[in-house]
């Protein structure tokens, strides 16, 4: 089988929901396998949720890869919507105290107005997707040890609500529409 074009980057994400980390993958398995596939993954990396879907009717489109860019993205986007909606909950679990009382019904014009601050405070990207990092480098940085939380990389773990990083991205998906 010959090689085609290298599968596009994917997405990482950490988010905390009812006390929990969990961590949201979306990859691309590449035209020899079209199909992007995103895990929900919890407690150090039992996977919670799994969402495949096939783009082998795009292969014979010249504009594919833009579609299936589009594609993993709101495939990452719906697994952050389902973990907030609950969609993935255990039965009985229940959330913190902080977080159990009842959601007011959301401020649809300030989400608006916040997305469009979001957008304008933004300095304009050139890449719409990060710069790949090396799987590893011949000489490994010197770190201080340091007691482990997770397999997930809690340094990275944004601090940022389920809702904020879900508002990240749909200020992200305004700011695409404006290009």
């Amino acid at each position: 089988m010959a090689a085609g074009p290298s599968p596009l980057l994917g997405y990482n994400t950490n988010v905390r929901h009812k006390g929990r980390l969990y961590h949201i993958q979306t990859e691309d398995s590449g035209v020899n396998h079209p199909h992007i596939i995103t895990h929900l993954f919890a407690d150090g990396g039992r996977i919670v949720a799994t969402k495949k879907t096939s783009y082998a009717d795009q292969l014979g489109n010249p504009d594919y890869r833009e579609h299936v860019k589009m594609m993993m993205r709101e495939q990452h986007k719906a697994m952050f919507i389902g973990l907030r909606d609950g969609l993935y909950d255990e039965p009985g679990e229940e959330a913190p105290a902080a977080e159990a009382a009842p959601t007011p019904e959301p401020d649809l014009a300030g989400l608006d107005a916040a997305a469009e601050r979001i957008v304008a405070e933004k300095p304009r990207r050139e890449r719409k997707y990060s710069t790949p990092q090396p799987a590893s480098s011949s000489i490994p940085p010197k770190r201080q040890p340091r007691p482990v939380e997770s397999i997930f990389g809690s340094d990275l773990l944004s601090e940022k609500s389920l809702d904020e990083v879900i508002l990240s991205y749909l200020a992200s998906d305004l700011e695409d529409l404006e290009e």
